[in-house]
């Protein structure tokens, strides 16, 4: 009798050990930190400084974060490009606007630092071209970056915004938020 009561109580304990087990472990499946690798489509874009600051939506970036490597693909040109092809029109002009890039980058938690590799803009791919992002995220399905001109590396060409907020593709970007994909 007291084998049998004692073989239940161990029966007890261990199922009352195995529950507490499978408990917590459900309870950390869904902690995990937020993560930037992965896709991210454009969001919204806020340009402009003061009070010519506004909010648009890009009519295409993509950011593709691996685990050490990234590319961006984004076109800010005002109106759709026109197709390129027999008596199109299409020419070099009709890509303005148009930029992508691709390298290595580095990310500490909350500054995202890109180093190109390949990219549209040759000097882009000069040795020591880099571009710096402040970066957040909200949760783990929207990603914001800012841009911190004054940390920007890229041999050969000038990346302050003037006093105005203008760039030389247009108005200064000063926050860009991205929506997961995957």
């Amino acid at each position: 009798m007291i084998r049998t009561l004692l073989s239940i109580c161990l029966i007890a304990a261990l199922s009352l050990v195995m529950a507490c087990v499978t408990v917590i472990d459900a309870s950390h499946k869904g902690t995990t930190a937020p993560t930037i690798q992965g896709v991210w489509k454009i969001e919204a874009m806020d340009v402009g400084i003061g009070e010519n600051r506004r909010t648009t939506v890009p009519q295409a970036f993509m950011l593709f974060i691996g685990e050490k490597y990234y590319s961006a693909i984004r076109d800010f040109s005002q109106e759709p490009r026109p197709d390129w092809g027999a008596g199109s029109g299409g020419s070099v002009a009709s890509v303005a606007g148009f930029m992508a890039d691709a390298g290595t980058y580095e990310y500490d938690g909350s500054t995202f630092v890109v180093h190109h590799q390949v990219a549209m803009i040759p000097n882009m791919m000069r040795g020591g071209s880099s571009m710096t992002f402040g970066c957040e995220m909200e949760g783990n399905d929207i990603l914001i970056l800012t841009p911190q001109y004054d940390k920007m590396v890229i041999p050969g060409m000038q990346m302050a915004p003037s006093p105005e907020g203008k760039m030389s593709y247009g108005e200064m970007a000063v926050r860009y938020r991205f929506k997961r994909l995957e």
